[in-house]
């Protein structure tokens, strides 16, 4: 390019520097309009003669860009500088038929005898720009390839996911990229893997773009829109704009991880200076997001795979020791309740006797909530009406959690009976209530509520059938968890506590209570800023049954004409059951096996109760004796008793079940309502 003219020059030594020079040169006078152009212009511009003379300069703008461009023109004019521009960012130009292209600008300012003009040097960079972009291409497959071998072929999938990031990175040439996704239970959207952020800022990452529900409002309805810094702009986020800048970033796009129907997380790319994320690298993002949605998909499914093996696991466990400790246990128990019936003035010995019935009680409280976790527990689940069971929690709640702690129910009337088993259900809001209080040692406010939730066939993130549930919420002002925490929330015997403050059982046992209910969990915690958690449970189908007045009292006298038949495989077990009925007055016939049993019945004509064991050993169980001693003799009364029931299928639904260890009144109670209702 010749050099430009001095400071000062006539239009004469202007039009013939304009002659010859080989870049396309306009003159622009104060008020922005042209003055003078160069053939090359006239043809780079579509023009012809003298058409561009007296126009605005912003003709030669896209349209969108006009009005800002008068104000740097209007400014440019009152601080005139020599400056080159479209160095590093890209500007437009546009051509008399509406054609837009990309062009490189030298500005300079001089003077003339018509005033102060801006000369205006255009180059058409359109065959420079077609060779960056496949260049850049070039380097992007190239990236992708790797990228896509990382992602589906890589033995350690963990680790090609924290490898892709850098990558990106380098494909872009951004210094920060990041992928947000999900635990493998749907809830704790965290910085998964990162490259260019030090913790505290993928931790402001995840704030802004994770915990505040963004991603999934973004692109919970199938969008698959990236977010751009433009498109938070024209959306109103001026916040996480703000936010995004106080990290050190001014130049942002984002694109949707997509599972199976629902978003998984997000591939972010961040730059401290704008750098344009044009079509093709959108496009380059949103193909390696695909990649990763499969990577993350079977990291979650080899996850989900583990966590119900060793579900599984704990289950068996469980189920093969459960019914034998709780066994133990009623054998304990039984024995110091009839201990405590012959020491009525002993208050020194009722003393050991009440403190080793309360260790039973921890101990039938353990192998439940492990039962509860492994989804094994015995549920007896029926319409539940969810506002009378709140507002009575929350009576109790007031006074054990203290005055440091503001309480607050929200229930309204209209929602939906829920069908679950309502002693659970208020253990699990119980637990959940506990676990805020323990995060707010210094006092703070806990929140339960209940609402009706619909999920439909376009999916959300809990993973239930289409239909109708009733979603429970805890949520408080505590300590929050940080990500790490939160990842292993849901696994037995994990806690943060303090040794002897918790067993680690809690939320596990209430996830379990919840998958095994038909249900789901969701949890949404921010370390610093408090714990939300989602129970949800199905409507039931029929109300609730209204209330039946209470039946009075009866004494023992009242039952000594009934016989039970008491069925227990364990001699033990079988000798401290006959023991407590007998103590009411209670005639007891004892057999060890369904076939003595049914032997006994056939035999005993003025049997009137049942009282069997679940698990019998071998031959019939517990149910199958039931039906069949009802098939013999229609209207026999029934109770069954069981510490674990292995069996799943409801069979037990048309018989009472006592849990072992009962308590002596637990096991009369259940007697006089069997016989009352035969």
């Amino acid at each position: 390019m010749p050099s430009p003219p001095p400071a000062s020059v006539s239009l004469v030594m202007l039009r013939t520097w304009f002659g010859i020079s080989p870049d396309a040169m306009v003159a622009v006078n104060q008020e922005g309009s042209i003055v003078l152009a160069n053939a090359q212009a006239v043809r780079m511009f579509g023009y012809e003669g003298e058409a561009l003379l007296g126009q605005p300069l912003e003709v030669l703008l896209p349209e969108p860009l006009r009005h800002a461009h008068r104000i740097h023109r209007q400014d440019f004019m009152v601080n005139p500088r020599v400056r080159p521009m479209g160095i590093g960012y890209e500007l437009m130009g546009v051509r008399s038929d509406g054609e837009a292209f990309p062009v490189e600008i030298g500005l300079s300012p001089i003077s003339t005898e018509i005033g102060a003009v801006a000369i205006a040097s255009v180059r058409d960079i359109s065959d420079t720009r077609r060779v960056r972009q496949a260049l850049a291409r070039a380097q992007q497959d190239n990236f992708l390839a790797q990228i896509g071998r990382l992602a589906l072929e890589s033995p350690d999938y963990k680790l090609a996911i924290r490898r892709i990031p850098e990558l990106v990175a380098a494909a872009l040439d951004v210094p920060a990229v990041a992928i947000l996704s999900t635990d493998w239970h749907g809830s704790g959207l965290g910085v998964r893997a990162a490259t260019g952020l030090d913790g505290p800022t993928a931790q402001a990452i995840a704030a802004i773009f994770g915990q505040t529900g963004f991603v999934r409002g973004s692109f919970g309805r199938g969008s698959r829109h990236a977010v751009t810094v433009d498109s938070l702009r024209e959306g109103g986020h001026a916040a996480i704009l703000a936010s995004l800048a106080e990290a050190g970033f001014h130049d942002v796009a984002m694109v949707p991880l997509f599972g199976r129907h629902e978003p998984l997380g997000a591939l972010i790319a961040l730059a401290a200076e704008p750098v344009g994320f044009d079509h093709d690298r959108l496009g380059f993002l949103q193909a390696v997001a695909n990649l990763l949605a499969a990577a993350v998909q079977r990291s979650r499914s080899e996850e989900q795979l583990a966590h119900a093996r060793r579900l599984d696991a704990i289950g068996q466990l469980t189920g093969g020791v459960a019914h034998d400790f709780n066994n133990l246990l009623t054998v304990i128990s039984g024995n110091l309740q009839l201990l405590e019936a012959e020491l009525p003035d002993r208050t020194d010995l009722l003393e050991v006797t009440g403190s080793a019935l309360r260790a039973v009680e921890r101990g039938a409280d353990l192998t439940r909530r492990l039962l509860a976790f492994a989804r094994r527990q015995p549920l007896q689940p029926r319409a539940v009406v969810p506002k009378p069971l709140l507002d009575e929690l929350g009576n109790m709640l007031r006074r054990t959690l203290g005055e440091a702690i503001a309480m607050e129910v929200a229930c309204a009337a209209e929602v939906p009976d829920v069908y679950a088993d309502a002693n659970e259900l208020d253990t699990a809001l119980v637990n959940l209530a506990l676990n805020a209080r323990d995060a707010m040692p210094r006092g703070g406010r806990l929140r339960i509520a209940a609402r009706e939730l619909v999920i439909d066939d376009a999916s959300n993130g809990w993973k239930l059938p289409p239909g109708r549930y009733v979603a429970f919420e805890t949520s408080d002002t505590g300590t929050g968890m940080a990500p790490d925490v939160l990842a292993h929330a849901l696994e037995p015997f994990f806690t943060t506590k303090e040794v002897g403050k918790g067993s680690g059982l809690g939320l596990s046992m209430v996830y379990g209570f919840a998958t095994q209910s038909g249900g789901s969990l969701s949890i949404d915690s921010r370390l610093g800023y408090g714990t939300r958690i989602e129970l949800l449970l199905p409507v039931a189908r029929a109300p609730a049954a209204a209330a039946t007045e209470a039946r009075p009292a009866h004494d023992a006298a009242h039952g000594r004409r009934a016989t039970i038949l008491v069925v227990e495989d364990e001699a033990d077990v079988r000798t401290v059951a006959a023991r407590l009925l007998a103590a009411f007055g209670y005639q007891v016939i004892p057999a060890q096996s369904a076939r003595e049993a049914l032997e006994l019945l056939a035999g005993n004509p003025t049997v009137d109760l049942l009282f069997s064991d679940v698990m019998l050993g071998r031959g019939m169980d517990g149910v199958e004796l039931a039906h069949e001693a009802r098939r013999r003799r229609p209207g026999l009364a029934v109770l069954l008793a069981s510490g674990y029931r292995g069996r799943q299928d409801g069979s037990t639904a048309p018989f009472q079940l006592l849990r072992k260890p009962y308590r002596r009144e637990q096991l009369v109670d259940a007697v006089r309502q069997v016989l009352e209702d035969a």
